[in-house]
């Protein structure tokens, strides 16, 4: 067991991630919602894939699936796994995918730090975190997903040069992706030249979250880093 492996081992074991916390609905799942995320969702589900593709992407609360289907499309022969609680935002997801018929997409619908365990190390090309709830206040700040813990996860799983691609509205978590990224030596800012930050790669869509920070005239910032080989 290498130093990546036992202080993850010592992070489950203090139970230092963040928090998990489930959104409940606003209103009840409509009849056809229910029949998606109970039945349709079966034949989505992470546990179902038997054999290592050559590529795989992760995205970490991938909503709605904007971004998810655009990377399933450019992206045919990957994996594309997405993470999401949601049950509305998982419905949608599963609507567009038997829409468009999409064959490369996979959900895991529980805590990102379980799925972390069934992960293989350096397994994954690219993660995606776009837009995570800050939790402004005080009392939620320990149900922030960017931590040491996540970063260090980022470490075990991403190849080498793996890439991990943020986006957020807040000056706050800005600092803190930052304070934890650079308190990693594994990697590196790749997007670091003026006014860089500002620009949406072109891997990446539009998606609602990112509407919602213009709406409230929020600057947006979008960070990659990679892994060093």
């Amino acid at each position: 067991m290498n130093h990546s492996e036992k202080y993850l081992v010592k992070l489950y074991k203090k139970r230092i991630n963040p928090v998990f916390y489930l959104k409940k609905p606003r209103r009840s799942l409509s009849a056809k919602q229910k029949k998606l995320v109970e039945i349709n969702l079966k034949k989505y589900l992470f546990h179902r894939l038997k054999k290592k593709p050559k590529k795989v992407f992760l995205e970490i609360g991938s909503g709605y699936g904007e971004n998810l289907i655009n990377l399933a499309e450019k992206n045919k022969n990957s994996l594309i796994l997405g993470c999401e609680i949601y049950k509305p935002a998982v419905a949608k997801l599963i609507e567009k995918i038997e829409k468009k018929n999409i064959k490369n997409i996979l959900i895991f619908i529980d805590d990102i730090f379980i799925l972390f365990k069934k992960i293989k190390k350096n397994s994954i090309e690219k993660i995606f975190l776009l837009f995570p709830d800050p939790w402004p206040k005080k009392k939620h700040h320990k149900r922030r997903l960017v931590s040491e813990s996540l970063i260090k996860n980022f470490e075990y799983i991403l190849t080498s040069k793996g890439q991990v691609y943020l986006s957020t509205d807040s000056n706050e978590y800005l600092k803190i992706i930052f304070d934890n990224f650079f308190c990693n030596d594994i990697f590196i800012w790749v997007n670091n030249k003026p006014n860089e930050c500002f620009i949406r790669p072109k891997i990446l869509v539009r998606t609602k979250y990112e509407n919602k920070a213009d709406l409230n005239l929020n600057k947006k910032y979008f960070l990659k880093f990679e892994k060093k080989s």
